[in-house]
């Protein structure tokens, strides 16, 4: 007995030990891979935490109350860490009470579903969407896929230096034209291939255009767009300058479709909660200002209002103000560990699959559905531009390198993860296979497939917690270690604070991003000035910060929604350095439309029956 005694207490301290390092071995390993030796620098409180909740104390899947977005602190980077955390929670949250009786907070009537494009013309370019209230009993209705659209609203491709363009295209029968080596207008016939395998432009007697550069009719960061042309099935990029721009094989475009190892497609939900709701219907009818979202109670009571003359329903938390949701989500069939994700029922197109390079729509059905990842966006007290937070399933995606500081101040590094498990990557171990490979786009309703073989993106999280291995990340963080180590300390408290066997500790914040000072995006990401150039990082720190520099964790991306749209490493320059306002900027506007891809789309006024029961 004592021996077994003594294998027991050994094994146990081995296991701590192992655990203590802070090193995942593999994605098998259940819950606990976060170091817990973290410095402890973002800290939320048990007594804080229980006021969170609805009933003052944590309980094991309980409902959790929204952030006070209208008297958020906004004092260091830890709030808005905080802010995502209960947001994320309350969202994800059984519904009860006022929300009703059934599903999750972001199936309640709280929340709108936001349409596809439909209606694209040249008048609606990108097309009209509708918001689709959220009624008891009806099943919501998801996409195989979602747009990855610059600040011009133009699909984007990637480099390969890991540089974000955005692409303009010809409409059918239009005559597309470039500038020659004399600056003149000159109509394009064809492409052919020439000698030396280059690529030449003919003009319309077949003679070669020399010195050919795109005409960009675009104007946000016209020295980030290209134009596309054909040839055969090759897509040729041509920039203003007269470059072309090589892209990785398959990774053209942003229109990509994923797919999990379980072979379920990834699908995806946009929502807006009721106050945005409400704020874009009274913009739409001239009633409300729509000059950036409301971060104040003055522009809050506005809002309710606009609501309360039009008899719609009195929002149940108003103080949360306008926030902005992406949702992703895979079948349960076949997925491993299913009971630990949050999940719903919902409505899935169905496909053709006679052709595997090629599945058509022809119908649809019932699913459930587990949720994997999510963009949390919100308007806050001071900051207009809105906090940008995202979070994934724990079991997603394996990391790329990252450190972190340990309770004593020492920078330690974790290796990339490696081995199986992982939902989006058969094997994080396999050293020859391609990373974030984009196998699958969708074109209308059909989905394409280059290799009906693979369907693992080998997806990788690049940047594990939202900040370059290489550069100082925000004002306040000093080190990638130091922006690290506050994510993963509040991710620990929250987990170690959740009670009993809450869904939700399976789901990790990976970052927040904001502005400095709630300004106008300019699209750069710390310590970035808006101009472009190679500078590495560590030149070109500025001082004081750019006011619409990214900061927070200002490189993030979420491994189910930006899988394609990442930087080939962790390490940044200005160049290939990413954020959520490298699309989500307008010429330094604060205005809805400058920020969010669907506010000006949404022209529709609700379409809701009010309490009165008008419509």
């Amino acid at each position: 007995m004592k021996n077994s005694q003594t294998k027991i207490v050994v094994g146990f301290l081995l296991t701590t030990g192992l655990i203590l390092l802070g090193c995942k071995k593999n994605a098998d390993i259940e819950a606990s891979y976060l170091p817990l030796d973290v410095q402890k620098t973002c800290t939320v409180s048990k007594a804080d935490f229980d006021t969170w909740f609805a009933n003052g104390k944590a309980t094991e899947n309980g409902l959790v109350s929204p952030a006070n977005s209208v008297t958020f602190p906004h004092q260091n980077n830890c709030d808005f860490y905080k802010w995502s955390h209960q947001m994320f929670l309350w969202i994800t949250s059984p519904a009860s009470g006022s929300y009703g009786n059934s599903g999750t907070i972001m199936e309640s009537p709280v929340f709108y579903n936001v349409s596809p494009p439909y209606d694209v013309s040249k008048q609606n370019p990108h097309g009209l969407r509708r918001l689709v209230p959220h009624k008891p009993g009806e099943l919501l209705r998801v996409t195989p896929h979602i747009s990855q659209n610059g600040p011009n609203r133009l699909p984007v491709i990637m480099d390969k230096q890991g540089r974000m363009f955005e692409v303009e295209t010809s409409q059918d029968n239009e005559t597309t034209f470039l500038k020659n080596a004399k600056n003149k207008l000159v109509a394009i016939k064809s492409l052919v291939r020439n000698e030396k395998r280059g690529i030449d432009f003919l003009d319309a007697k077949g003679k070669v255009i020399e010195g050919p550069k795109a005409v960009i009719k675009s104007k946000i960061n016209p020295n980030r767009i290209v134009h596309s042309f054909k040839l055969g099935k090759t897509q040729i990029f041509l920039d203003a300058s007269g470059n072309q721009i090589e892209t990785e094989q398959g990774q053209a475009g942003s229109n990509g479709v994923l797919m999990a190892e379980n072979k379920s497609l990834v699908y995806y939900i946009t929502m807006v909660n009721d106050v945005y709701a409400y704020y874009l219907s009274g913009v739409n009818e001239g009633k409300l200002n729509n000059s950036q979202f409301p971060t104040t109670q003055k522009e809050l009571n506005s809002i309710l209002a606009y609501a309360k003359a039009k008899g719609l329903p009195n929002p149940p938390d108003a103080n949360a103000l306008a926030m902005e949701l992406k949702t992703s989500w895979v079948e349960t069939t076949n997925l491993p560990n299913a009971k630990s994700y949050v999940t719903i029922k919902a409505i899935i197109p169905t496909y053709n699959k006679s052709n595997p390079n090629k599945w058509v729509v022809n119908g649809e059905r019932t699913a459930t559905l587990a949720l994997v990842g999510m963009h949390v966006v919100g308007s806050v007290a001071g900051h207009p531009e809105m906090i940008w937070a995202t979070f994934e399933h724990q079991k997603n995606t394996p990391n790329e390198a990252y450190s972190y500081k340990d309770t004593k101040g020492q920078i330690k590094e974790v290796p990339a993860d490696k081995g199986t498990g992982w939902l989006f990557n058969a094997n994080a171990s396999d050293q020859g296979a391609k990373q974030n490979l984009k196998n699958m786009k969708v074109k209308g309703d059909t989905i394409l497939i280059i290799n009906p073989e693979i369907y693992s993106p080998g997806a990788r999280r690049i940047m594990a917690w939202g900040s370059a291995s290489n550069t100082v990340p925000n004002p306040e963080d000093k080190t990638p270690a130091d922006a690290n180590s506050q994510v993963i300390s509040i991710n620990n408290d929250i987990r170690s604070l959740l009670v009993g066997n809450d869904i939700r500790k399976n789901y990790l914040l990976i970052g927040a991003t904001w502005t400095s000072g709630g300004n106008a995006p300019n699209g750069a990401s710390y310590p970035y000035a808006p101009q472009v150039d190679n500078k590495t990082p560590i030149d070109s720190i500025p001082t004081p910060t750019p006011l619409g520099d990214a900061i927070g964790t200002a490189q993030l991306s979420n491994s189910t929604m930006e899988t394609y749209v990442q930087s080939p490493s962790s390490a940044s320059t200005s160049a290939n350095s990413i954020s959520c306002f490298s699309c989500h900027n307008n010429n330094n506007g604060l205005a809805p439309g400058d920020l969010s891809h669907i506010f000006e789309e949404t022209k529709t006024i609700l379409p809701i029956i009010n309490t009165k029961g008008k419509k």
